[in-house]
């Protein structure tokens, strides 16, 4: 079971694309997550307070920008941790549990839950840029779809790496809609995580990562074989 708390909503599928990032258990110690988690809550607090006069129409396209940026700051934030953690598991640096991780991504794709842009799989968490599979497909609770993803990858990790008593993944994820213009910034935020966290060079050096076919040119400057 995978209980989501409620100081961070989620948003449903539906066909706009979603960033997912989701974490191992203790990746970052408990005290930076209750940091990044109440400086949000003030941002956002703040940032109603500051609207709270402007006419409804304005106030929310203003609120929805100004959270978008809030959201994008945290999620920065969150991955600048996970980066420079020194302690913690990083079971997803096996290739065997990383492959498991996007394995279950490519299941779901077949089964016509999600479309898949682009997954990494870093040594203490994951990125993925997602939507439905379909237009016309309904939006589909994305907790629901995580829970289910997390539950199958923790159970055949755990049973690879001998681990029993204790929790894979950390029970919540964050996930924010990537608006209008954003998605190629997104995409390469993604890519080039490894880059980022001074693993390798070049993003296509790094074994763990999953770029939709239909989208590989656009990345790689070549075709997919």
């Amino acid at each position: 079971m995978f209980a989501m708390p409620n100081w961070l909503p989620h948003d449903c599928l539906g066909f706009d694309p979603i960033h997912l990032t989701y974490r191992l258990a203790g990746s970052i110690p408990q005290k930076r997550v209750e940091e990044l988690v109440t400086w949000r809550r003030r941002k956002l607090a703040a940032l109603e307070a500051d609207l709270i006069e402007l006419p409804p129409a304005v106030r929310s396209s203003v609120e929805r920008d100004r959270q978008n940026g809030i959201n994008a700051k945290y999620e920065r934030q969150l991955d600048r941790a996970l980066h420079e953690t020194s302690h913690g598991p990083f079971h997803l640096m096996d290739g065997r549990v990383a492959r498991i991780v996007l394995d279950s991504w490519e299941y779901l794709a077949i089964a016509g839950d999600v479309f898949p842009y682009a997954v990494c799989v870093m040594g203490n968490h994951v990125h993925a840029v997602i939507r439905a599979d379909h237009c016309d497909t309904e939006t589909m609770d994305l907790g629901r779809l995580v829970g289910r993803h997390k539950s199958h990858t923790a159970r055949l990790a755990n049973q690879l790496l001998g681990r029993t008593g204790h929790p894979f993944w950390e029970a919540d994820f964050f996930d924010r809609r990537i608006r209008d213009g954003k998605f190629m910034r997104v995409m390469w935020y993604v890519l080039r995580n490894p880059v980022a966290a001074g693993l390798v060079w070049d993003w296509e050096e790094w074994p763990h990562t999953f770029v939709h076919p239909e989208l590989l040119e656009m990345f790689t400057g070549r075709l997919s074989s």
